[in-house]
C-alpha cells in the first residue's frame, strides 16, 4: 500500500535509520560497503507513547539528501522530531524541529540517552 502524501505525520514522531538482512562476513551493522538494504522509518506517537502510525522508506545510503526525502514525504513541519546523533539529520535540523539524543549500548543491551 502507497501512502497519498495527504496526511504526513506528527505531533511526537521518532526517527531512525537501519539495515535489514542478515550476517555478512567481516561487517558489523551499519556498513558503508554492505549489501543490505538501507532503510529510514517514522513512528507517530500518542499521547500515552503507544505507536500510532509507522512509515519505513528504502533508501540509497545514509545522506542528508536520502534522509531528508522520508521527512518531505511523511512528516509535518510542526512534528517534534526525536533521532539518534548521526551526522545526515543535522541539515534537516533547520526545518524540522529536531531533538537529538546520543545512543549507546551496555552489555545488556540497555539504551542509555545522553
Amino acid at each position: 500500500m502507497k501512502p497519498s502524501g495527504n496526511n504526513p505525520i506528527a505531533g511526537r514522531v521518532n526517527v531512525d535509520e537501519f539495515v535489514v538482512g542478515g550476517k555478512e562476513t567481516g561487517k558489523q551493522g551499519i556498513s558503508c560497503t554492505s549489501k543490505k538494504k538501507k532503510a529510514v522509518c517514522a513512528v507517530e506517537l500518542t499521547k500515552d507513547g503507544k505507536v500510532k502510525r509507522f512509515y519505513a522508506l528504502r533508501i540509497d545510503d545514509f545522506s542528508n539528501k536520502s534522509l531528508k526525502t522520508s521527512f518531505e514525504k511523511h512528516i509535518n513541519k510542526d512534528a517534534k522530531v526525536t533521532t539518534d546523533k548521526w551526522k545526515g539529520y543535522r541539515p534537516t535540523a533547520k526545518d524540522y524541529t529536531i531533538e537529538h539524543y546520543q545512543v549507546c549500548m551496555d552489555l545488556t543491551l540497555r539504551r542509555c540517552i545522553r
